[in-house]
């Protein structure tokens, strides 16, 4: 018989874990050559659409070819709705008007539909066809007047969205005269354009503005919520009249302050009351609205300021994941229940808080 010499037990143990740190370590060479390496990031950046400065941060996950592509979409967008671009659609839509429907791209008809729909719900008070009454006032421009009342009474008809007729990817209306004008939902389009487009990508978080609309994407770093600011209607270039602290929404800002001229020391502002032709006679000086749909942020954000603080709090309370904040003119603030905590005021001025 052969005796044969027994190998300790320790001598297994060590030969198992050499073995597993071999695989281990071959699991990892393997992750890290597998990998594509991550391109630098890219500086936060800034151009001009919508006639208004559009600034796009990514911090880590903002890449040159990224932030190209999400311009790109900007560039698009902007194409198909600039009323100064004569090739643009709503431009040709314009021009067609009382004469024939003009066939569009699908980003249009999306956007009309969603702008329609908030005709229907405030009765015309959110009107995308007041094109011929936001002409007229030229407000944002250096042509910017008083027009004569006459031609105001002349334009009032024109400004019937239930006129507009949509069929399939063609769009006309029906008056000759009549023009759209769509700035007041278009910038929260895009920003639902480029958040889809954040998320494709895996973006871990950003910020988006579009000229005042903020889109605060993802959270920072520790799982903490962004905070946003609303601009002081007395001095916009100051510090915020008031800080919200959010994750994953939208906040557009309507406000007496965005464009406006003076003459004979009263302002008019450029938010029209589509039953006058003038601007709202009101005591807000701007209302805010939070929520996820950047699109229904911008549209909301006109109606609820041409609504007033009652009947526009009234509205977003039976509105699921929207609030509002008004702040009028007497620097008194109101917003919805569901922001009790989460907003203040940096500045001595706004601390009378009203919650509904």
């Amino acid at each position: 018989m052969i005796h044969r010499k027994k190998t300790p037990l320790f001598v297994y143990v060590i030969s198992f874990l050499s073995a597993a740190v071999v695989a281990v370590c071959a699991a990892i060479v393997l992750a890290v050559l597998a990998r594509k390496p991550k391109s630098p990031t890219a500086a936060p950046r800034t151009m001009t659409y919508f006639g208004t400065a559009c600034t796009l941060n990514l911090f880590e996950d903002g890449t040159t070819e990224l932030y190209n592509a999400l311009f790109h979409r900007i560039e698009e967008i902007n194409a198909e709705f600039d009323t100064n671009l004569a090739t643009s659609d709503i431009s040709q839509i314009n021009a067609a008007a009382g004469d024939h429907a003009v066939p569009v791209h699908s980003d249009v008809v999306s956007v009309l539909r969603r702008a329609l729909s908030y005709a229907e719900l405030s009765g015309g008070l959110f009107d995308p066809t007041v094109g011929p009454i936001v002409k007229l006032w030229a407000i944002g421009t250096d042509e910017a007047h008083i027009p004569n009342q006459r031609y105001i009474r002349a334009a009032l008809p024109l400004v019937d969205w239930r006129s507009v007729v949509i069929d399939g990817e063609t769009v006309f209306l029906e008056k000759e005269g009549m023009s759209l004008d769509l700035g007041a939902i278009v910038k929260g389009f895009a920003a639902d354009e480029l958040k889809a487009m954040l998320s494709a990508h895996g973006v871990s978080k950003a910020i988006i503005d579009l000229g005042g609309n903020i889109y605060v994407y993802g959270k920072k770093l520790d799982d903490e919520p962004w905070y946003v600011g609303i601009k002081n209607p007395e001095n916009e270039s100051g510090d915020p009249a008031l800080v919200i602290q959010l994750s994953e929404c939208g906040v557009v800002t309507s406000g007496v302050y965005e464009r406006f001229f003076v003459q004979n020391g009263k302002r008019y502002h450029h938010l029209i009351d589509t039953k006058t032709g003038y601007p709202l006679e009101t005591s807000l000086l701007s209302a805010t609205v939070i929520c996820q749909s950047c699109i229904d942020a911008d549209a909301l954000s006109t109606l609820v300021f041409l609504l007033g603080v009652d009947a526009g709090i009234e509205l977003i309370s039976r509105m699921n994941g929207v609030a509002a904040v008004f702040i009028d003119d007497n620097l008194e603030v109101t917003a919805s229940e569901s922001l009790k905590g989460l907003i203040e005021s940096p500045i001595y001025k706004y601390k009378v808080f009203h919650f509904r």
